[in-house]
């Protein structure tokens, strides 16, 4: 559940794994790594504009350079950076307000692709990921919420399989098991009480402040709740 990786990319570790259900991310992020300089130098041929976002938007190209290509143009201008997809697994957010007229910065990518070159990374649902894991290593996870979510779900839709309560029951089965291993485990959870009494008592829980990241009207932003959790102090 490495999503955008700003935790992971912050610590930049000097081995690891990393993987998500979203194969397009672990595709960008393999392709990135393999070749940041032919990865920016395609971004670059692609102008910020309407009509060359929703053609990309529409393609279903395979190939797997063609996807990395797509999938960081979308990322970067649709609207608040949203990751989301409907039933058939196609991405369907719209552009955002921005038409930035630099878009791509390439220190930037090659710092991102010699910080993946020290990993492994891996697609797949979380358990699957979870199996790798060994004695003494430390555990990131950070399921799928939306802040401030008034349906104690929230946004869910970053695959064609939804993320729900069910899954939360498997990763806190997970954690369980982690524990017992002796590896240290740390989650970002959403502050919802239905979701948090899913997992174990044992956990020290830190109860963060913080604003809202998506909404609809920027001013409408307000303070929500979320938790980090750790078996460890």
């Amino acid at each position: 559940m490495v999503g955008s990786g700003a935790l992971f990319f912050r610590l930049s570790p000097g081995s690891g794994l990393v993987g998500d259900i979203n194969d397009d991310l672990v595709n960008f992020y393999s392709i990135l790594r393999r070749d940041h300089r032919e990865l920016y130098r395609a971004l670059c041929c692609l102008p910020a504009s309407r009509a060359t976002y929703y053609g990309l938007r529409a393609s279903k190209d395979p190939l797997p350079f063609a996807r990395a290509v797509r999938f960081a143009y979308l990322n970067r201008l649709c609207w608040n950076g949203l990751y989301r997809v409907n039933r058939s697994g196609q991405f369907n957010v719209p552009i955002g307000d921005r038409l930035p007229h630099r878009m791509w910065f390439e220190d930037r990518l090659a710092q991102a692709a010699d910080v993946l070159r020290r990993v492994t990374l891996a697609s797949g649902d979380v358990e699957n990921t979870l199996r790798h894991v060994r004695t003494g290593d430390l555990v990131y996870i950070d399921p799928p919420y939306r802040r401030g979510a008034a349906d104690a779900l929230g946004f869910n839709r970053y695959h064609r399989v939804t993320f729900g309560l069910e899954d939360h029951l498997r990763i806190a089965d997970s954690v369980r098991t982690l524990t017992r291993m002796r590896v240290k485990v740390m989650l970002t959870l959403g502050g919802s009480s239905r979701v948090l009494r899913l997992y174990p008592r044992s956990l020290n829980r830190l109860i963060l402040t913080t604003t809202a990241l998506i909404s609809g009207n920027g001013n409408a932003r307000r303070a929500v709740r979320e938790v980090v959790a750790r078996n460890y102090t």
